[in-house]
């Protein structure tokens, strides 16, 4: 359906708007004296009857300078906005308590803010700060376009409010401040000396009245026409759900054809406005976030973009001022160069490479623009934490296999080639980012100094330091910087006894750690150590710390090194008044295993009693569970899926039982009343979806220990349909649902654990309730691998794609991804499904961005390519396969042997075996999966009750 027939198709009330007028005078007036007063919200928004007691007088100027409501602030914040306005009957008295019209040209406020916020409501009611702000901006009178688009929106609300007959209690009083006939007519006058119409504003809010965020970005470009650049913004902004690629990639379409390709043009030719560059900014930091969440690969086009402005755009609003017109570009640089170094929400650490080659794009930019950009002291900062999350390059693992045991640590000659070696050379990448800065005559700070010297002596992937060394805020006092430095020189230790030596060795004499400094602590203390033959490397992972060295320390100096356990630490802590902050609850609350000490911990931190009972079920009391922070909310529900039992009857000494079902209920609850938590946080939803995919059984009152497999995949399954509609579909979620597949194959085909620990099927099935579930999560399965392997469609002419340069697809998946999928096919027997997933990676080694890091033998994810490879073959001989599909077989090797010769191809599918010799149960898993599909065979085997049951519920899965 065209959207060019859908904007003709607007209802009548919004042409009406245009003219829209108040039918009678006691709509202008203001609200009761209580609600001048100060009685909230819901008084505020209630006209007046004839009854009324009369209103309050209006203040005067000088006690509106003073006044406490924010309203008063907003009216009369000059004396130019204090002009009363027109009344639309000559004679009508005067209204005490009228609001005076704010009239100022640039508003105390954001208008395109307030808009956002009236669209995103719609028919909730709006507490009296927000309230007040938006009646200011319905009595704006200045002709922007934003205040305009507000009125004309303000106008069709009411007017369907009112032809539909629905109350708008909530909104009752905004007719009273919006404009009469007369002052519309006069706004449409000077709109159309800037050549818009009120056709443009109907359109614009036919725009913004989508329901989702990608189909507000297909009627921004439905139509090839210029737009505001405020409305532009106000589509990429943060509370719109785009979750499709394509949307970005017609906004990098739109912005190249009618933002950035005028520009090059002849003045004469030029479509629009010159692209300001503090509007420039705001919309590369909204498609930054939209990439980030949904498409990081993007990230990289994002940079070209950047680029290509700042190399065609030549003039902005301080003229063509050389000098001016440099220090623009180069903030304009250095913003995105700090706006690249944020983390993505999925998978951060393995998409940080995207961020560093974005980061590669601009400074290669900068280098070929004449005068060059400068880097600032908070560019180069952002470039390190890029850099400080990145692999180790083979240079730094050298280094780093060489450092002594001791600390600190020191680099040790193994031969003649590293004694000659300079010390330089030992340095990171971070460490010589750092030496760049201060060379170039920025000041060096505590935190810049610490992460010299640390990033000298352990490269690469300091995860903590990344997120942890941005400098303080403009709020912060130096002492929070010195603290910051003993937090990362903590954090950068490889063992317990390293971080207890900087623990006790504060940065200035006397002083006493913070709750941050001992969560820094605690933190190592509860971090698993490195198993033997792990190929980890000191600064690979906060969850690992390597063993203590002894060397030849006496037992008497072992015992004074070492640190004390993490529960004589807190103890330590609450000891000296210290109460857990957010970051410690957060790390407490993962690391327990218990829900009374867990809850124990949540009153240290000093939440009150109705958030601990929410916690636990025993109250619903939403504003109280919102008081939690959402990392804390999240470690909570954490310890619930860690502390659930699969068994009914639990020991009554012990307090765990059916948690799962309570983590789901609070989450609910939580994110109905946290619309930030709902939009953006998934992280409950997948600790919850993990522990059932994984090890996790959910009982059912009643049903006993017969048959919770059935149980655990219906509420698995109703989880994941609503977290993929909420909150969009990624890679996590669909290795989740392939884990959850394969587990559910398994619990059909062996019964008991005891058959499933000797891999010998039991001599029935298991619950055949079970088998439409299965169907219809398999079919849920392919049909999400279909979507996420399904290229971006680009616009018709290729200008974005090409220009600058965007992904192929939407999810990066990775090597794991693919082999437990595989798996889950395995486990189902599909023969052609798995020879199309074969086809599908030989394929794509034709472009490079798919499956990037599995393409060199040294890589892990190259092992796990070919172990999938390795199970595809051990499956093969186990499954139905026919004379075609033995074919296409043959077809693919002769294709991948191809690549070999061509292409330089390193992957290679291994030779058939012959043996039988298959390592696992999937083949048995399959065998009997197979043989529950013969409905008939069912039919005769257990009468046709069950028969009919098994049709029942597939159809109500269906549905």
């Amino acid at each position: 359906m065209s959207h060019v027939v859908e904007l003709q198709q607007l209802p009548a009330w919004s042409s009406a708007c245009s003219s829209s007028s108040i039918p009678d005078g006691s709509f202008r007036r203001q609200s009761t004296a209580a609600a001048l007063a100060g009685a909230g919200a819901e008084a505020e928004n209630v006209l007046p009857t004839g009854s009324a007691a009369p209103a309050k007088p209006a203040p005067s100027v000088a006690a509106s300078t003073t006044s406490a409501d924010p309203s008063v602030v907003l009216w009369h914040a000059t004396r130019g906005g204090l002009s009363r306005r027109e009344r639309r009957l000559q004679d009508e008295p005067p209204v005490p308590g009228v609001q005076l019209p704010f009239e100022k040209k640039f508003t105390p406020f954001s208008p395109t803010k307030t808009l956002a916020m009236f669209i995103r409501r719609k028919a909730r009611k709006y507490p009296l700060e927000k309230w007040c702000v938006l009646r200011a901006l319905a009595s704006n009178k200045s002709p922007r376009l934003p205040g305009c688009l507000a009125q004309f929106m303000f106008k069709q609300r009411v007017a369907h409010w009112r032809k539909s007959r629905v109350s708008f209690y909530h909104l009752r009083g905004l007719p009273s401040y919006l404009e009469t006939e007369q002052e519309w007519a006069r706004r449409i006058k000077r709109l159309a000396m800037k050549g818009y119409s009120t056709s443009d504003l109907e359109e614009w809010s036919w725009i913004l009245e989508g329901k989702t965020g990608d189909e507000i970005v297909q009627r921004f470009v439905s139509r090839d026409t210029f737009k505001p650049y405020f409305l532009m913004n106000m589509v990429l902004g943060r509370d719109k759900r785009i979750f499709q690629a394509e949307s970005l990639a017609a906004i990098f379409d739109y912005i190249s054809r009618h933002y950035l390709e005028p520009r090059q043009k002849p003045e004469q030719k030029q479509v629009g406005p010159e692209f300001r560059s503090d509007v420039f900014k705001i919309m590369m930091y909204r498609l930054m976030w939209h990439c980030a969440a949904i498409w990081p690969a993007a990230l990289i086009s994002v940079s070209h973009l950047v680029a290509t402005y700042l190399e065609t755009c030549h003039v902005d609003v301080g003229g063509n001022d050389p000098v001016r017109w440099q220090r623009i570009r180069c903030r304009i640089f250095n913003s995105a160069l700090c706006a690249l170094d944020r983390r993505t929400p999925i998978a951060p650490y393995k998409h940080i490479r995207y961020n560093w080659e974005a980061q590669k794009v601009l400074l290669a930019a900068s280098v070929r623009m004449r005068p060059h950009l400068l880097i600032t002291q908070n560019g180069y900062r952002s470039i390190r934490r890029v850099l400080l999350g990145m692999k180790k390059t083979p240079a730094e693992e050298k280094a780093m296999i060489r450092s002594a045991k001791t600390w600190p640590p020191y680099r040790l000659s193994w031969d003649g080639v590293d004694e000659q070696r300079d010390r330089e050379e030992d340095l990171s990448r971070s460490a010589k980012a750092g030496i760049m800065m201060v060379e170039n005559g920025y000041p060096s700070q505590p935190i810049d100094e610490a992460l010299t010297k640390l990033g000298g002596s352990l490269p690469g992937r300091q995860r903590t330091i990344m997120t942890r060394t941005d400098g303080p805020p403009k709020w912060s006092s130096p002492n929070m910087f010195v603290y910051a430095t003993w937090v990362t020189a903590i954090q950068a230790t490889r063992n317990v006894r390293e971080a207890w030596t900087e623990f006790q060795r504060p940065p200035r004499p006397n002083l006493q750690p913070t709750a941050d400094v001992y969560a820094a602590m605690l933190e190592k203390l509860f971090a698993e150590q490195v198993p033997p033959d792990s190929p980890l490397l000191p600064g690979d992972s906060r969850h690992y710390v390597f063993p203590v060295h002894d060397g030849n320390l006496s037992a008497y100096e072992i015992s004074r090194l070492t640190p004390p356990s993490p529960d004589d630490l807190y103890r330590q802590m609450r000891e000296r008044n210290i109460r857990p902050n957010d970051r410690l609850l957060e790390l407490l609350l993962r690391n327990t295993n218990s829900i009374e000490v867990g809850l124990q911990y949540i009153l240290d931190g000093g939440y009150s009693a109705i958030a601990r009972q929410a916690l636990v079920g025993w109250s619903e009391d939403v504003e109280q569970l919102n008081t939690l922070p959402v990392r804390v909310f999240d470690a909570w529900i954490k310890l619930l899926c860690k502390t659930h039992s699969n068994y009914p009857d639990p020991d009554p000494q012990s307090f765990s039982h059916n948690h799962i079902p309570l983590a789901i209920k609070i989450t609910k609850l939580y994110q109905q009343g946290n619309a930030r938590a709902a939009h953006q946080d998934k992280r409950p939803w997948y600790t919850i979806l993990r522990a059932l995919a994984t090890d996790k059984y959910i009982v059912r009152e009643g049903e006993g220990t017969t048959h919770p497999h059935l149980h655990t995949l219906k509420v698995f399954m109703k989880a994941y349909r609503q977290t993929v509609f909420a909150k969009g579909l990624d890679t996590t979620i669909f290795d989740l649902l392939s884990l959850m597949v394969r587990k559910s194959t398994v619990a059909l085909a062996f019964e008991t654990r005891k058959a499933m620990a000797t891999a010998t099927p039991t001599e029935k099935y298991g619950d055949l309730r079970m088998v439409p579930v299965i169907r219809l999560a398999a079919q849920k399965l392919h049909a999400t691998f279909k979507e996420m392997v399904r290229p971006v469609s680009v616009p018709s002419n290729g200008g974005a794609s090409a220009c600058f340069e965007l992904p192929t697809l939407q999810y990066t998946l990775t090597a794991p991804h693919i082999f437990r999928y595989m798996q889950a096919l395995g486990c189902l027997g599909n023969a052609q499904l798995m020879l199309s997933l074969v086809n599908w990676v030989v394929d794509s080694w034709l472009d490079p961005r798919i499956l990037e890091n599995a393409r060199e033998p040294g890589e892990s994810e190259y092992k796990v390519l070919m172990q999938t490879f390795a199970y595809f073959m051990e499956m093969w001989p186990h499954l139905p396969v026919n004379d075609s599909l033995q074919t296409m077989l043959v077809r693919t090797r002769q294709k991948l042997e191809a690549l070999r010769q061509t292409q330089g191809c390193t992957w290679h599918l291994p030779a058939r075996r012959t043996d039988g010799d298959v390592k696992g149960t999937d083949y048995v898993v399959a065998a009997r999966w197979l043989n529950t599909q013969r409905l008939e065979k069912v039919q005769i085997a257990y009468g046709n009750g069950l028969f009919l049951e098994l049709l029942r519920v597939e159809y109500d899965m269906s549905a």
